[in-house]
């Protein structure tokens, strides 16, 4: 289910909901997947320039982002 949500992201360039492991603390983001390989998926948070690699591994779950039904237009 979380591979769905990221490959959403990518192809239509919508923000998604992701809740991560970072540090051994649950973190949960708004994100913009820009690349996903075979052991993770590099994002652009809000706010950042710069994009950040995340590892499927530490992702529990995926979600739309506040205000995305995931409707198709």
């Amino acid at each position: 289910m979380v591979d769905r949500f990221l490959r959403y992201s990518l192809e239509r360039e919508r923000k998604i909901c992701v809740v991560l492991m970072d540090g051994g603390a649950m973190k949960k983001i708004n994100l913009l997947v820009t690349a996903i390989d075979s052991d993770g998926f590099t994002a652009r948070l809000p706010g950042r320039k710069r994009e950040t690699h995340f590892a499927l591994r530490d992702v529990l779950t995926a979600a739309y982002a506040r205000g995305d039904q995931g409707e198709l237009e």
